[in-house]
């Protein structure tokens, strides 16, 4: 009896994933895979389950340990008939090469987030796993030895061999700047700007000054585009730094000794918290802006400028005052909860995961 069909022509496949991004991809996976055929007539019926796949302490995955975490309840036969598709939010590469999938034995399939990029990633992972499951029916009946070919959902990646795992590679060509893209788009930085609420908080009550003070009409209405762009340049770079440096974001060789690692790691936790504060900026810009067209009458403001007011204008004290603000936020970025901050970032996710799967086999 193979590890993916029964006796009664269904096989069973249990999905496992990483909390947050992942559980959402993995979701839409069993969703793809459940009551699928494939070409040997076997028909899949998948479950999802929610478990923290730790990685040892360079980064690589453990299959061991996930092996044990996830050979919970059922006989040992169920457990040989079930085949397990692990979603991982591990950044995973050979090389410069992205790994999307890795095939482990009879009975497992592994699916790295980060390396299906920042588009169509839960189509593309369900294809993949589609296949992979496939082969290994395949190599079961013994029609084939490993997977030969790519699904339409992954382009170029192709199927290589590493430790003696069957795996699906990424084109080397832009493979970390796809992997960086990916560990972004992991991350969900969008979800840092509720952590942010001192932060915005403190920027909305300083770029009050800019609704109800005049002098700062006067000087956003004197400075070009070119000066405005630098000021909010400068307050973006500010705030991403007060959170990062804080925080103890940033890796250092003491926590990841791989120098690529731990510049991908340092690209991704940079992008995602300036995406957050990018997002917070432009909130505060449309709250600014909406509030400067309530308040300030174009003839009053024409009045302060010595000019005739245009829409423009307002642009531009909107612009103005959402940078004061921004700045002003970063002192407030203090109070932020802490948590949620650090969460953000893979390699406190990383802590967190080995910490409960340590616990979950000391108990076991």
């Amino acid at each position: 009896m193979s590890a993916s069909g029964t006796k009664d022509g269904t096989g069973t496949v249990r999905i496992a994933a990483d909390p947050g991004f992942a559980t959402a991809v993995a979701e839409k996976v069993t969703d793809r895979l459940d009551g699928h055929r494939l070409a040997s007539g076997t028909v899949l019926r998948a479950e999802s389950v929610s478990l923290p796949l730790p990685p040892v302490e360079s980064g690589r995955p453990d299959m061991e340990t996930w092996a044990s975490l996830l050979a919970t309840g059922g006989s040992d036969e169920d457990q040989a008939e079930t085949i397990t598709v692990c979603v991982s939010e591990i950044p995973r590469r050979v090389g410069s090469r992205p790994v999307l999938a890795e095939i482990v034995g009879t009975s497992m399939v592994v699916l790295y987030v980060p390396s299906f990029g920042m588009r169509a990633v839960a189509r593309r992972a369900g294809a993949v796993a589609l296949t992979a499951i496939d082969s290994m029916r395949r190599r079961d009946d013994g029609s084939a030895t490993a997977p030969d070919h790519p699904t339409p959902a992954t382009g170029l990646a192709h199927w290589a061999v590493d430790s003696d795992h069957d795996i699906l590679v990424a084109p080397a060509l832009l493979g970390r700047i796809r992997m960086v893209a990916g560990m972004i788009r992991t991350n969900r930085p969008w979800r840092l700007v509720p952590a942010l609420s001192g932060a915005l908080a403190a920027a909305t009550a300083t770029s009050a000054f800019g609704v109800f003070y005049s002098s700062i009409w006067q000087m956003a209405a004197s400075m070009s585009v070119l000066r405005l762009t630098w000021v909010s340049v400068t307050a973006l770079a500010l705030i991403t730094a007060w959170l990062i440096l804080p925080n103890g974001l940033w890796e250092r060789r003491t926590r990841r000794q791989t120098g690529v690692d731990r510049a991908m790691y340092n690209m991704a936790t940079l992008a995602t918290v300036l995406v957050g504060a990018i997002v917070m900026y432009a909130a505060l810009f449309v709250v600014v802006g909406a509030a400067s067209a309530v308040v300030i009458s174009p003839e009053f403001l024409s009045a302060q400028i010595d000019r005739e007011a245009g829409a423009v204008d307002y642009v531009r004290l909107a612009w103005l005052a959402a940078s004061l603000g921004t700045v002003a936020g970063a002192v407030g970025s203090t109070v932020a909860d802490q948590e949620q901050i650090l969460g953000a970032t893979f390699g406190h996710r990383e802590a967190a995961r080995r910490r409960a799967a340590r616990s979950q086999l000391g108990t076991d």
